[in-house]
C-alpha cells in the first residue's frame, strides 16, 4: 500500500484471523516500508553514468543528470551528504538483498545471479563513488566538453561522434541544454545559438513551404518537439533568427490541427507549446484528452496503459510518464493527481531498473522538479507501524540513508489471530510505500488464488484423443485419471503493473512426469521466458513482465497410482518479492492401470 503525507492505512490477513486449521504453524510477520524515494532516482544514476557507449545522446543525458544533481547538491546540502553515502556502493546497478526474509527461494536457483549481485565485480572501479558530489561536477563538466567537440561546423549534431549531422539529435540536444538551464545550470550560449541556427535554416529549406498544404503528412511529431523546444528558451535572443515568432504560430496552427493523431507524449507538449503562446484554452483541451485515458489506483498511482508502438521516441511509457508529470505540473499545478504519476514512477522503479538513458534523464529531470516544488527534497519522514501488540516508530534524517529495505520481523511464536491486522501512519510529506507479509506453513492446501499487484490461477485439463483432434477436457473436482494420460497444466498469469525479474514457481504432483524434459527459451504470448524443468517442478523466469493477462501451458503425464496433492503456484518478484502471489492448491487422483 501507498502512503500519502498525513496518512493512515491498514493491512489485514483475514486468513491469521481464523482457527479453523490445527496444521498451521506461524514463521513470522514481516513489515516492510520504503521511504526517502528521491534516493531511488539518485541509485539509478551509476547506471546512467556508466553507461557503456559514447553517442551523442547519451553523452547529453549524462551531462543533464549530474548538472541536476549538481545543482540540487549545491542548494540541499543534505542531499549531497546522502549522495556521498550512496556513493559507497561498488555495483552498477542495486543488488537484489538476498538476506530479505520476504524472498521465497535461493537466487543461486534463478538464471539472474550476475545481476541479484548488481552486477558486482563487472564495473566495479567505473562505478564506486560516481555519486560524490566531487565526481558528480567532474562527470558533468566532462560531458560537455565532449559536447562542445561533437557538434559539427554546421551546428548540428551527429549520432554518433564523427558521423552526419542529425535533424532529431540537434534538436534533443538543445532539449536538454534547456532542461539543464532551468536548474540554474551554465549552458554554453554559442552551441545553444549555433543549433538553433542550423535547425532554423532545415525548416525553411524542407519544412516550411509544406505546412500549408491540405494534403501534407510532413513530420508533425519533429515539428510538434521543436516548437515545444523553442518555448523552453524563455529569452528568444537564444534563438536568433531561426524561427521568427510568426513561424512558430504556423507551426503551432498546423500541429494543432492533427493534435488528434498525437500519442500522449506529443500532446504534452503541444498542450505546453499551446499554454506558453498564449492559447490556454487549447492546451487544456488537448492535455484532457490525455488525462481522461489515465486511469488511477490507491496503490498503483496514475498510469496508462503503454502504447501499441512503444520503441518510437515518443511513445516510450516512462518517458511519457514523467513527461505528463511535468505538463499536469505547469497546466494544473494542483491536480491530485500529480501523486499518483509520482506514485507510478516509484513504483515502477521499485519492480526493475530503467533501463534507457533517455528515460532515467527525463525521470530524473521530472521528479527533481517535483520534489524541488513541493518541498519534499531533504526533509526529515517519520512513520508508525503498529503490529503484533507492538507500536515501533521510525524516523528517516534527509542526510541518512537507512537502506533500500527497512524491515521490522515478527517472529511466530507472538502472532496470534488478533495480530493479523498491520497499521503503517504516516505525519510528514511525501510518500511511502509499505508492505506486510505473512509466513506461515500448514498441511492445508489454498482454497482459493491470492495476490495484489500480481495474481496467477492454475487449471488442469484431461487431453482426450477424439478421431484425428485432440479435445481438452476440464479435471473436475475428485475425478480419477489413469496412468498414461496427458494433462495439460494452463497457469493465467496477471500482473497489474510492468515489473523486471519475475519468477513463477509451479509444483508438479508427485507421481507425474513432465511431457518435456529440457529447458530452454520461449517467446510466444508477446512474452520472452526462460522455461526451466525440475523433478519438483516447472519455472519461469520473465526478465521483462509487462502489464496484462497472460496464459502459459506445458503438459504432463500420469505415471504412478495414487492421490497426489499439488501446492499452489507461486510468482513472485525479484526486485521487490514483497509482491508475490499464489493459486489455490489441487488434489489430483491416478487409479491404477486398466
Amino acid at each position: 500500500m501507498t502512503l500519502h503525507d498525513r496518512d493512515t492505512r491498514g493491512m489485514t490477513f483475514e486468513d491469521m484471523r481464523r482457527r479453523d486449521d490445527p496444521s498451521r504453524i506461524d514463521e513470522q510477520l514481516v513489515v516492510t516500508l520504503d521511504a526517502q524515494l528521491f534516493y531511488s532516482v539518485l541509485a539509478a544514476v551509476p547506471y546512467l553514468v556508466d553507461y557503456p557507449y559514447e553517442c551523442t545522446e547519451q553523452t547529453l543525458n549524462r551531462f543533464l543528470s549530474t548538472a541536476i544533481l549538481s545543482s540540487l547538491f549545491d542548494r540541499y546540502p543534505a542531499v549531497a551528504r546522502m549522495a556521498k553515502e550512496l556513493a559507497k556502493r561498488d555495483t552498477e546497478l542495486e543488488a537484489f538483498g538476498g538476506p530479505d526474509p520476504n524472498r521465497q527461494m535461493a537466487l543461486e536457483e534463478t538464471p539472474w545471479l550476475l545481476e541479484s549481485q548488481g552486477k558486482r565485480g563487472t564495473t566495479e572501479n567505473a562505478v564506486i563513488k560516481v555519486l560524490d558530489p566531487r565526481i558528480v561536477k567532474t562527470q558533468r563538466a566532462s560531458a560537455l566538453a565532449k559536447l562542445v567537440r561533437d557538434q559539427l561546423p554546421s551546428g548540428a549534431f551527429p549520432w554518433w561522434a564523427g558521423g552526419p549531422p542529425s535533424d532529431y539529435m540537434t534538436l534533443y540536444l538543445l532539449y536538454g541544454f534547456a532542461k539543464a538551464g532551468e536548474f540554474g545550470v551554465a549552458v554554453p550560449r554559442e552551441v545553444v545559438t549555433k543549433g538553433w541556427r542550423y535547425l532554423g535554416e532545415k525548416y525553411q529549406r524542407e519544412l516550411r513551404q509544406k505546412l500549408d498544404r491540405p494534403d501534407c503528412d510532413c513530420a508533425w511529431e519533429f515539428l510538434t518537439f521543436l516548437n515545444y523546444v523553442a518555448t523552453a528558451y524563455p529569452d528568444p535572443s537564444w534563438l536568433g533568427d531561426a524561427l521568427p515568432v510568426a513561424e512558430r504560430r504556423r507551426i503551432l496552427g498546423a500541429s494543432f490541427r492533427h493534435w488528434r493523431e498525437h500519442a500522449p507524449y506529443l500532446k504534452g507538449l503541444l498542450a505546453l507549446t499551446l499554454k506558453r503562446m498564449g492559447r490556454p484554452e487549447d492546451a487544456r483541451l488537448v492535455f484532457d484528452s490525455v488525462m481522461d485515458s489515465a486511469q488511477t489506483t490507491p496503490d498503483e498511482g496514475t498510469f496508462w496503459r503503454p502504447e501499441a508502438r512503444s520503441w518510437l521516441w515518443y511513445n516510450d511509457t516512462i518517458e511519457t510518464h514523467a513527461f505528463a508529470l511535468r505538463t499536469l505540473m505547469e497546466l494544473r499545478p494542483k491536480d491530485p493527481r500529480l501523486d499518483g504519476l509520482v506514485q507510478w514512477l516509484f513504483l515502477n522503479k521499485r519492480l526493475g531498473h530503467w533501463k534507457s538513458t533517455r528515460a532515467t534523464a527525463e525521470v530524473v529531470y521530472s521528479l527533481a522538479r517535483y520534489l524541488d516544488g513541493h518541498h519534499e527534497l531533504a526533509v526529515r519522514e517519520a512513520a508508525q507501524v503498529e503490529a503484533a501488540g507492538a507500536t515501533t516508530e521510525l524516523v528517516f534524517e534527509p542526510d541518512r540513508y537507512t537502506g533500500k529495505k527497512v524491515q521490522i520481523v515478527v517472529p511466530g511464536e507472538k502472532l496470534g489471530p488478533r495480530d493479523a491486522t498491520v497499521t503503517v501512519s504516516k505525519q510528514t510529506p511525501g510518500l511511502l510505500f509499505a508492505s506486510a507479509t505473512w509466513h506461515f506453513s500448514t498441511e492445508e492446501l489454498p482454497k482459493e488464488a491470492r495476490g495484489d499487484l500480481f495474481a496467477v490461477e492454475r487449471r488442469y485439463f484431461r487431453r482426450e484423443q477424439r478421431g484425428k483432434e485432440v479435445v481438452l477436457q476440464p479435471l473436475a473436482a475428485g475425478a480419477v485419471l489413469t496412468p498414461g494420460d496427458e494433462v495439460e497444466v494452463q497457469l493465467t498469469l496477471r500482473s497489474r503493473a510492468a515489473a523486471e525479474y519475475v519468477h513463477l514457481r509451479d509444483p508438479r504432483p508427485a507421481g507425474f512426469e513432465p511431457g518435456v524434459a529440457v529447458s530452454g527459451w520461449k517467446w510466444d504470448l508477446g512474452l520472452v521466458r526462460y522455461e526451466e524443468v525440475r523433478d519438483s517442478g516447472t519455472n519461469f523466469f520473465f526478465e521483462w513482465l509487462p502489464a496484462g493477462d497472460y496464459t502459459l501451458k506445458y503438459r504432463v503425464r500420469a505415471a504412478l497410482g495414487g492421490t497426489f496433492r499439488a501446492g499452489p503456484a507461486t510468482v513472485q518478484s525479484m526486485y521487490a518479492p514483497e509482491f508475490t502471489a499464489y493459486s489455490a492448491g489441487h488434489v489430483v487422483r491416478v487409479g491404477a492401470a486398466p
